[in-house]
């Protein structure tokens, strides 16, 4: 293992993942800088005095961590600094990072997890140790070796002197230990800098260039802007039926990214556009999904992922991703079609097939198979009445609605919990003997390990999750999509090509599924312009400061993510559908960072994006390559209703017309 894998895993939040953000970039620079540099003198590649670097041999390693470095020196400049070379090696800093990064993934001393954090994979983190990837002695958890040296008057190995030097002058050392700790040892880690001269050398250029922090800008004292009544009054209208979208920009054209609102009886405070997108992503700590979610949690009696926030949020993510990624579908396609074929059978060629419900019969049964092995079909309208009139009843902030005291909801919730006890009853051990563990094995075996943690009520309402995720989500996604086929002949066309051609070699596969480009762009577009849920409810865990504006702890937000996916400074003609804003050459979607966030930005963006996008492809193209939608009646305009969140109306109707030329595979 090389000194800039070490110094990574010594960066690594073990409980929580992801790499530790609280060193300035600048500095972690030049530590991997010095690590490589370190490994060089180690290879007899270089040597160093307190004055010079010294080539020794140019000849490469074979090593993509060291060899580019080496290959820099030998053509440089004779007689130059240590200093000078830390600088210059330190500009790939971040290339070193991902290489090492990628180098502990490939060997399963990593593991990557949702929102591409990485964690200490579990066998590391139970044995404290990492395997060779030599066949050899499996080699020793790297904390544990510096603090062996530091609490021990042991004779170090020159590798951990080296590496001590590096953790040390980076600050690791200190977040590693106690204040208590850090005063017994002080004697010993100077004694330990000592003892090696390329490590004093590199420690010290290292140090040089810990740059002053500047002085914290004076707190702001403007009071963050409010959008006037009369502006309320005039889009009452738009507002009563769910539609916030031209509100929001008016007011983010006229009061900026961050302003206040009164919705009714309510009052928020709304961030918006793609500064802000971009400042929720890099600061979670700020901002708390539970208070929002309160009411859901309290309808089902538990506790449902989108209220959990911090360390609980991440592990439960991790839990839930073997059901919501691309892992539960990536060998099982041949499955997810016959699902899909199963439905169009359902429904008559040639007569009137209501868009969006087809659309629930199928992904509910499609993602409910995929994940629990168990058919919803005989609950899917119970399914549909028992989330919906809950996620209404959520989203408006009421107290339970009539509709819950209603003999169809009460019938519905009865079901579910009949559905939820029928799906755990057949993951019995005894009955799941021989079978790969599913989304739901998991789950029980995470209540058995740690029922505090996640509760019986938890894990009752947990395993029905893949079924609220598909009417929230996907099923709308999918919905938008067929309308805008049936609505353009001239694409339905190019898709149907495209899935002509994917079918042409049997049931496809994941990589199959990559190279749609028609599809893809489809899809894409119908994820910007019909945004499911334009805003997201938050409350403001610690006060922050954005734009120039105090936001206190405790304030109600409205986080606006998709309100960019309107603004014609980054899609012109933004109200019109256009696939081709990401072809290559224009990329609309690329040219900044958070101006496309169909899916939300931050700890709670969705964990099932990669497979919704990937069965969603999937389905557009089994749809139309076995049959022709054609929407009813001709000329058709969408109406969308914006409760529970967006989605096409019952109005929005198309018929299955054969394709005999087809003969389905």
């Amino acid at each position: 293992m090389k000194f800039a894998e070490e110094v990574l895993l010594l960066l690594v939040n073990e409980q929580h993942g992801g790499i530790d953000t609280n060193y300035p970039s600048h500095l972690l620079d030049h530590v991997f800088a010095g690590a490589v540099l370190m490994d060089l003198a180690l290879e007899n590649r270089i040597d160093t005095d307190l004055d010079h670097l010294i080539l020794v041999n140019p000849e490469p390693l074979g090593d993509s961590l060291l060899d580019p470095v080496l290959s820099d020196i030998a053509g440089g400049a004779a007689n130059k600094s240590s200093e000078f070379w830390l600088e210059r090696t330190a500009r790939r800093g971040a290339e070193i990072r991902e290489d090492a990064i990628n180098r502990l993934l490939k060997r399963g001393i990593l593991e990557s997890g949702p929102d591409e954090l990485v964690f200490v994979s579990q066998h590391v983190s139970r044995t404290r140790r990492y395997p060779s990837g030599t066949g050899k002695e499996k080699m020793e958890d790297v904390r544990l070796r510096i603090m062996r040296v530091l609490f021990s008057e042991d004779i170090p190995d020159p590798r951990d002197t080296m590496l001590i030097c590096l953790a040390d002058a980076c600050g690791i050392i200190k977040r590693l230990l106690s204040a208590e700790e850090q005063d017994e040892v002080a004697g010993r880690l100077e004694l330990v800098r000592k003892m090696e001269l390329i490590g004093q050398s590199l420690t010290q250029a290292i140090r040089q260039f810990e740059f002053p922090v500047a002085p914290p800008p004076p707190p702001p004292t403007k009071e963050i802007p409010r959008a006037s009544t009369w502006e309320f009054i005039a889009a009452a209208g738009d507002l009563l039926r769910g539609d916030l979208g031209a509100f929001l920009l008016k007011q983010y054209r006229n009061l900026g990214p961050v302003f206040r609102i009164q919705l009714f009886t309510r009052r928020y405070i709304v961030l918006a556009g793609a500064d802000a997108n971009r400042f929720i992503a890099r600061n979670n700590v700020h901002f708390r999904s539970r208070e929002a979610w309160q009411s859901f949690n309290d309808s089902v009696g538990a506790r449902v992922i989108s209220s959990l926030d911090g360390p609980e949020l991440i592990r439960l993510r991790r839990a839930f991703t073997k059901g919501y990624s691309l892992r539960l579908i990536e060998n099982r396609l041949d499955e997810a079609v016959r699902i899909t074929r199963q439905e169009l059978g359902r429904w008559p060629q040639n007569k009137p097939v209501p868009g969006r419900y087809f659309c629930q019969r199928l992904i509910t049964e499609q993602l409910g198979l995929l994940a629990t092995n168990v058919s919803a079909l005989e609950h899917i309208d119970d399914i549909i009445i028992y989330f919906e009139t809950l996620l209404e009843r959520h989203l408006m902030k009421r107290r339970p609605t009539l509709a819950m005291y209603s003999a169809k909801f009460r019938r519905a919730r009865r079901s579910m919990e009949k559905f939820g006890r029928r799906i755990m009853d057949e993951h019995r051990p005894e009955k799941r003997r021989g079978h790969p563990p599913d989304f739901i094995d998991e789950l029980l075996e995470l209540h058995r390990n740690d029922p505090y943690f996640y509760s019986e009520t938890d894990l009752i309402f947990g395993v029905l999750g893949p079924f609220v995720a598909a009417l929230d989500t996907l099923v709308n996604i999918l919905s938008f999509v067929l309308y805008e086929l049936c609505k353009q002949p001239g694409l339905l066309a190019r898709v149907t090509a495209e899935a002509d051609d994917l079918f042409a070699r049997g049931i496809p596969d994941i990589t199959d599924l990559r190279r749609l480009d028609v599809t893809h762009r489809v899809a894409l577009e119908t994820l910007r312009l019909h945004n499911i849920a334009l805003v997201t409810p938050r409350t403001v865990s610690n006060s922050f400061e954005f734009a120039g504006y105090r936001v206190p702890a405790g304030a109600e937000l409205l986080v606006a993510f998709a309100l960019v996916h309107l603004m014609p400074e980054y899609y012109p003609a933004p109200e019109r559908f256009d696939i081709d804003r990401y072809t290559k050459d224009r990329a609309e979607h690329k040219q900044q960072k958070g101006i496309y966030a169909p899916w939300g930005v931050g700890a709670h963006q969705c964990l099932g994006s990669s497979l919704a996008e990937t069965l969603l492809a999937l389905n557009v193209a089994t749809i139309v390559h076995d049959t022709t939608p054609v929407l009813h009646p001709p000329g058709y305009k969408l109406k969308v209703k914006h409760l529970p969140v967006a989605h096409p109306a019952a109005s929005f109707r198309f018929k299955l017309a054969g394709r005999e030329k087809q003969s389905r595979q």
